[in-house]
């Protein structure tokens, strides 16, 4: 990794311009306020899961296809329930301020990305200045800040329902917290939730400031004492041992980064790469909740956008892309620990709106336990299709890293039970084929949302969740026949002059921002450089990006790549990078610096100025990692992302399904050099973009070939290596 920091040299008045910290549970980000220095202090356990209606659907699936306009008008939808009265939701993180002897007038600070820590200088109206170190630690759920300056007082809050758009929690009759002083350490007490229970403590010491934070949504009698108690040894431990706490910390960022690493020659890029790189191992760990829309850096003031939910749809998906590419691939298992987890419930809707048992439907909008986030059973839980989303991510899981572990005991399960749903609701035509009936596209509209039958995001999806069911149980020793026979019945996916419709006879007629009728080409994977693919993508582009979201840039970055189009998908990171990212890198969703990149509309859809999300940042990393390698079936291809402008660039340890780890030097235009690590057993054909002379591979020359078949062997090694046209092979000894 490269020694890039993240420089703020502007006062980071609102709450998307400032540095921020994560471990995976609990999260910090800094803004200013007058003369305060203030902390959102954030926790992945703070959400409000009561739903005041009853937990029945207002129609069923059948009853959705016998009246459709009742579906669209929102009879279905329709309750005596005020919004005041939709729980399930993320909640606000607390807060933290420092006030200072004099007003804020001038800000610098870095966040080095290796250490995870961040050096911060105040400037006072005054003329003085405040000089700080902070950092949040990644093994136990502690922020540390030390000042060299003068500190008038050290403040930690709950919930100030005056501000911003909190007065919802005194309608939803919340407690005002409480504050408990126990010697050094203030204990913010904040009651949330039905039974819940969130701890801010807080530990002021000379010129150094310790914050940690306990939150229990679930807590019958929620016992505060052990809690306090609980925090209060932790902050003084840790001020007792802060140099092995610190040590421990630094070799864990380490590492992390010491996984895999990009370089190109476009220094926005690189920055935009490791900034994203630091977000995930921020939010992302082996045991945490899935990664919600805002992440752990909710703001302190305001409710979180949309929930702040689990969409179960790509913001989600998006978000563990990269992990898999840049060879973290552990980090996805707490996302397959949990869907796993909650199948019950998700069984439960099923029934519930499908009349069908032993299979699962996941909402769009989730809140923890597979609850829905908003109503439980809204137009947007109520449509089919989420589950394919997550279907497909449990597929990556086990494709990356072969884990016949989590194969048995979850991924084989959960995606039989996806099956299951499907098998319930397809009908077959006088065509003789399976369909699947009220399907969408995600957020195309013809005046309401476009619902038919057989979308190829759905289709497409199901057969890949069929072929690949065929073969886990092969692998576990089941009889995969019932998969077999679904997948030979079900209607095959439309293809037309433009490639993939989002329906069979419906083209895409207007820019759109989804674009999930290219499923096959990512992140299926079951079509790329292809006639059809290239046709899809033409169609994308003719329809223009008046309609695009910011992550649209990133996400048709990844279809450019695989497409062989290196210019354009350079051009849409640098797109992306230049109009839709806050101060500080967060992604905001609509237009909020005035490009002129997109539509004239509200920002953030509508949401506030600092609204973000994350997982078009993600997107970029994972579009980064496919510019350099990427695999559809046997085939594997080479900087088919790569830009005419970049001479030289390099990638190590991207990994691509299978398991197997790729590193890449690309120089003078061309592949020099390829490193396979080899995951698992099997035959590849590795295919190169750009021109090149002969092919070595572990010093036996196969002359000036097109591409190379390898013959791979788990565990085993192998150097491919590229000559100019009209050079010699460069021989590499390992």
């Amino acid at each position: 990794m490269t020694n890039t920091k993240l420089v703020i040299d502007r006062v980071p008045w609102r709450f998307n311009e400032g540095m921020f910290w994560g471990n995976g549970c609990m999260g910090s980000l800094l803004y200013v306020r007058g003369n305060e220095i203030c902390f959102a202090v954030d926790h992945m356990m703070l959400w409000e899961t009561r739903d005041s209606g009853e937990d029945k659907p207002g129609g069923t699936f059948r009853d959705f296809i016998a009246n459709p306009e009742l579906f669209h008008n929102g009879t279905y939808f329709h309750s005596e329930r005020k919004e005041v009265n939709y729980y399930r939701t993320r909640l606000p993180g607390l807060s933290l301020s420092l006030e200072l002897e004099d007003g804020i007038t001038g800000f610098y600070g870095e966040l080095d990305y290796r250490t995870a820590s961040s050096e911060a200088a105040f400037t006072l109206k005054n003329g003085s200045k405040v000089d700080c170190c902070i950092y949040l630690d990644s093994n136990v759920n502690l922020l540390k800040m030390e000042t060299n300056g003068r500190v008038e007082t050290v403040n930690a809050a709950g919930w100030d329902t005056a501000r911003g758009n909190l007065s919802i929690l005194d309608d939803w009759g919340y407690s005002k917290y409480e504050k408990k002083q126990d010697g050094e350490v203030t204990h913010v007490l904040q009651p949330y939730s039905e039974k819940g229970l969130a701890v801010l403590s807080v530990l002021a010491k000379g010129r150094s400031v310790y914050v940690t934070l306990q939150a229990l949504p679930e807590a019958e009698k929620p016992d505060a004492g052990r809690l306090m108690e609980e925090n209060r040894a932790l902050l003084v431990r840790y001020q007792a041992e802060e140099a092995e706490f610190w040590k421990a910390h630094k070799e864990d960022w380490e590492e992390y980064w010491s996984r895999s690493d990009i370089r190109v020659p476009n220094e926005r890029l690189q920055q935009a790469y490791e900034a994203e790189m630091y977000k995930i191992y921020c939010n992302e760990r082996q045991n945490v909740l899935p990664v919600t829309l805002q992440g752990v850096w909710n703001n302190d003031s305001r409710m979180p956008a949309w929930c702040g939910d689990l969409h179960n749809d790509m913001n989600v998906q998006a978000c563990y892309w990269p992990v898999y590419k840049h060879n973290h691939m552990e980090l996805g298992a707490a996302y397959i620990d949990y869907y796993a987890s909650i199948m019950p419930r998700l069984t439960e809707r099923a029934e519930k709106l499908f009349g069908i048992q032993d299979a699962v439907h996941c909402p769009v909008m989730m809140a923890p336990g597979g609850y829905g986030a908003g109503g439980e059973w809204c137009f947007w839980n109520c449509l089919l299709g989420p589950e394919l989303f997550v279907a497909a991510d449990f597929i990556w899981y086990y494709e990356f890293t072969r884990d016949e572990k989590r194969l048995a005991s979850s991924v084989y399960p959960f995606l039989e039970r996806v099956v299951h749903l499907y098998q319930g609701i397809a009908y077959r035509k006088e065509d003789g084929f399976l369909h699947i009936p009220f399907t969408n596209s995600p957020e195309v509209f013809k005046g309401p949302m476009l619902i038919r039958d057989d979308s190829t995001v759905v289709i497409s999806t199901l057969r890949y969740v069929l072929v690949h069911m065929q073969d886990y149980a092969k692998t576990l020793g089941k009889d995969g026949g019932a998969f077999a026979e679904f997948d030979r019945n079900l209607v095959p996916v439309t293809v037309g002059e433009k490639g993939y419709p989002l329906f069979p006879g419906e083209d895409l007629f207007e820019s759109h921002r989804h674009f999930c009728q290219l499923f096959p080409v990512f992140p299926l994977g079951t079509d790329t450089h292809s006639e059809c693919a290239e046709r899809s993508l033409d169609a994308v582009i003719d329809k223009g990006y008046t309609e695009y979201a910011s992550w649209s840039f990133p996400y048709l970055s990844i279809f450019a790549s695989r497409c062989g189009r290196g210019n354009m998908a350079a051009m849409l990171l640098e797109l992306y990078c230049q109009a839709f990212r806050s101060r500080n890198t967060f992604c905001a969703n609509g237009d909020p610096n005035q490009c002129g990149v997109l539509r004239v509309a509200d920002t953030n859809a509508g949401e506030p100025s600092d609204t973000f999300t994350l997982e078009a940042g993600f997107i970029l990393a994972a579009a980064m990692s496919e510019m350099f390698v990427h695999r559809s079936g046997s085939e594997v291809y080479l900087a088919y992302g790569i830009p005419d402008e970049w001479r030289s660039a390099f990638c190590r340890k991207m990994v691509i399904e299978g398991g197997h780890r790729i590193s890449m030097e690309f120089g003078k235009y061309q592949v020099k050099k390829v490193t396979v690590e080899a995951g698992v057993t099997e035959k590849l054909n590795f295919h190169f973009a750009k021109e090149h002379g002969d092919i070595c591979v572990n010093g036996e020359n196969l002359g000036a070939v097109e591409g190379c078949e390898l013959s791979l062997e788990a565990g085993c090694a192998y150097d491919i290596t590229v000559d100019m046209p009209c050079g010699k092979a460069i021989r590499y000894i390992r």
